[in-house]
């Protein structure tokens, strides 16, 4: 990748709470890393949706992304995601249109199903619409964006309706699939969406992934190519190695502890293997995340984001800037990356590879 016009590099808002933290103080700290990352230079800002668990104490994706466009002026703001079977999908593109009309068309929506959580059983209509209702769900959103829709399945039946706000543009807001697995790859490629990916993965999986999705869309008719595909990293600019330790050590470990009150619906695969022990899947994430996301100097953060871009094909970047859990080395964080990542990042990506 030699041209950066359509590399788009924004700050993941992802409402992390730490251990002795307010919901308050951290949603307050959510508002100021949005102000900020939009005086520092980032390009969008996206938001999370949890339920039920002490590290993400957002429970709206949708209501937050619509506070910060209105606290903001020119990032575009997105859902990273709307867990779309746990919501009405007509209500979700009736607000996804307002959210595009009132900022001036700066909503994106990304959708998923997360984990197959209580979330489904309190909020939800049940854990059948975590294992079988995402597909449909996305179809009668993106009709639903577009013009009249109605419904006729054992999961959703409803008469025909037109909801009335239509696009605010030319077309819908842009939607976004969090795409885990290969079902949820075929979902989005199936359908001409780009996609989201989770931090997990690393740039070989990515660029795999990419490539099964440009092949399942060209077969269903669709572009295989020029989907502005998603990604999260971990990002925090540090002045030394033992900065960089000490700040992804404690985002582990409060990760971790949080995984463990997640309460599962089915019997899936874990993220964290249960006999695990919380210190030694905190180090096995520490070094994984040291290894290739842009946590460390200045030029470590630079180099590894060039890397990931290039070698994925992903071109919009979640950076989760949080990661430091407190609020004025947050905000500290946001700005460095402003000064001194993401203008060299964009001068590297205008270079062709092997030049500097």
């Amino acid at each position: 990748m030699s041209d950066d016009q359509d590399v788009r590099l924004g700050a993941f808002v992802f409402t992390s709470r730490y251990a002795g933290q307010t919901a308050g103080e951290v949603l307050a700290r959510g508002v100021a890393v949005a102000r900020a990352a939009e005086a520092a230079g980032f390009d969008d800002v996206w938001v999370t949706e949890h339920h039920f668990v002490p590290f993400g104490v957002n429970p709206s994706a949708l209501t937050l992304a619509g506070y910060l466009l209105g606290r903001t002026s020119t990032v575009r703001v997105g859902t990273a995601v709307t867990v779309l079977p746990l919501h009405s999908p007509v209500h979700v593109a009736e607000q996804a249109a307002l959210l595009d009309h009132v900022s001036g068309g700066r909503f994106d929506l990304g959708v998923g199903r997360a984990q197959p959580v209580v979330d489904y059983e309190v909020i939800g209509r049940g854990v059948e619409y975590w294992q079988r209702g995402l597909p449909e769900a996305l179809d009668l959103t993106l009709a639903a964006l577009s013009g009249p829709v109605s419904a006729d399945s054992d999961l959703y039946r409803f008469r025909e309706v037109t909801p009335g706000l239509g696009p605010a543009g030319p077309r819908p807001a842009p939607v976004y699939v969090a795409a885990n697995s290969p079902t949820s790859v075929e979902l989005a490629a199936s359908r001409g969406l780009p996609m989201l990916l989770f931090f997990d993965k690393d740039a070989g999986t990515k660029a795999d992934l990419l490539a099964r999705h440009a092949a399942i869309a060209e077969a269903a008719g669709h572009a295989a190519t020029g989907y502005q595909h998603g990604m999260a990293l971990f990002a925090h600019v540090c002045d030394d190695a033992e900065e960089a330790r000490s700040v992804v050590r404690r985002a582990a470990g409060e990760f971790v502890r949080a995984n463990r009150e997640y309460r599962l619906l089915l019997d899936v695969p874990q993220r964290i293997e249960p006999g695990a022990t919380e210190d030694d899947v905190a180090a096995g994430l520490t070094e994984a995340v040291l290894a290739t996301h842009p946590v460390g100097t200045a030029e470590d953060c630079v180099e590894r984001l060039v890397d990931q871009i290039r070698r994925s094909g992903c071109t919009r970047v979640l950076c989760q800037v949080e990661i430091s859990g407190d609020h004025e080395s947050v905000l500290a964080n946001v700005k460095r990356f402003g000064q001194e990542v993401l203008p060299e990042v964009r001068r590297r990506l205008r270079t062709p590879a092997g030049r500097s």
